[in-house]
């Protein structure tokens, strides 16, 4: 016969605890949770009577010290997921809960302190998320956002890895919002550049997934649409292109597929006849043979080599292919989304097709340029 684990007295053959002590117990450790609970998710409370009501119930209770701190981190687990329900956690309700963490010690080692840490620092980096992108592409009072953002970073628990991380990824994310309607405006551009100087960062730091590139690109889009002659290369090296004068390079693309519609031809026909027996082994077949000539078009892999876009020109060269083609001398224009097709204004003309990966952006700057160039 066993002694009940809550009160110590006999519980009964085979049994470990009395049913009332049992639910003694859990009542109290429920009640013990609500009030943690309760008090980490207020701005103040009174810490000596929360700890008196806490031990008044765990004596009552048959709850012991380990249980009231395991009482304080399922109470401060509660709170947290209470401040998340919204799905928003300011920075004052952070504040608060980190506080109380800290100044109840309440120990990691516990399964829902560590698992309530987990979802705080989660949502707490949500936040600077997204008020890094906010400030990213702020377009009024752009210092300011950018002051109080590195004050929140500079406040909160993330080391300073993290935070290059995290300023890096909101700025990816900025600048891929900022594109949802095709179009980065300057004042959106600006915001973005005075953001990267702002935090120290450069092209290699925010171009892994290519949004730097795509913010450049954006750009040359906006200028080529405003009758303007992009200039963002920068420094590039020697292009193998005999450039007109007055013609200005506007952008390389390296390791483009070039294609060219073929017609082919050739005869097909059929012969019928009967085998006639002259003699044993011996057979005579007369007969007779007609064809037709069958012709159709396809779509031919004639080279790889280097596209550029110019001012005037579309220029191609590879080791096989080598040519530019006027805007002014190309009827239409195809998009692809990994490229575009175009058509020359010529009897004989077939149509030739550049796949550089990108189809939006080289079809948009090939037709912006061709149309006020």
């Amino acid at each position: 016969m066993g002694n009940c684990k809550h009160c110590g007295n006999k519980a009964g053959f085979l049994r470990r605890s009395h049913k009332e002590c049992d639910n003694t117990h859990r009542a109290g450790r429920q009640r013990m949770v609500a009030l943690v609970a309760e008090a980490a998710g207020q701005s103040h409370f009174n810490e000596a009577a929360l700890l008196g009501d806490l031990e008044t119930i765990a004596s009552g209770s048959y709850i012991d010290e380990d249980g009231i701190r395991a009482a304080l981190a399922e109470g401060w687990h509660q709170a947290v997921r209470e401040g998340l329900a919204d799905g928003i956690l300011t920075q004052d309700e952070e504040v608060r809960l980190r506080d109380f963490r800290e100044q109840f010690a309440i120990e990691e080692q516990h399964k829902a302190g560590q698992t309530a840490t987990a979802q705080l620092d989660r949502a707490a980096r949500d936040r600077l998320m997204l008020d890094a992108r906010l400030a990213a592409l702020a377009t009024t009072d752009g210092e300011d956002h950018l002051h109080d953002l590195a004050a929140m970073l500079e406040e909160s628990e993330f080391s300073q890895a993290e935070q290059r991380q995290l300023v890096c990824q909101a700025w990816e994310a900025a600048v891929e919002g900022s594109l949802e309607d095709g179009v980065l405006s300057l004042d959106e551009e600006n915001a973005l550049i005075r953001y990267l100087r702002r935090f120290g960062l450069d092209q290699s730091d925010v171009d892994a997934n290519g949004a730097y590139h795509n913010m450049i690109k954006s750009a040359v889009i906006r200028e080529a649409a405003e009758g303007l002659i992009p200039d963002r290369l920068g420094d590039i090296p020697r292009v193998p292109f005999n450039l007109m004068k007055s013609e200005q390079l506007v952008w390389i693309i390296d390791g483009v597929d070039y294609y060219e519609v073929k017609t082919r031809r050739e005869r097909r026909g059929t012969s019928h006849g009967v085998r006639i027996r002259v003699a044993k082994g011996l057979y005579y077949r007369p007969s007779t043979f007609r064809s037709r000539a069958v012709e159709w078009e396809e779509t031919v892999h004639e080279d790889i080599g280097l596209l550029g876009v110019t001012s005037k020109h579309i220029y191609f060269h590879g080791p096989r292919k080598r040519f530019r083609i006027r805007y002014d001398r190309i009827v239409s224009f195809d998009p692809y989304e990994d490229g575009i097709g175009v058509m020359r204004d010529a009897q004989t003309a077939r149509p030739q097709t550049f796949r550089t990966g990108d189809g939006w952006f080289i079809y948009n700057l090939v037709t912006n340029l061709a149309q006020h160039w």
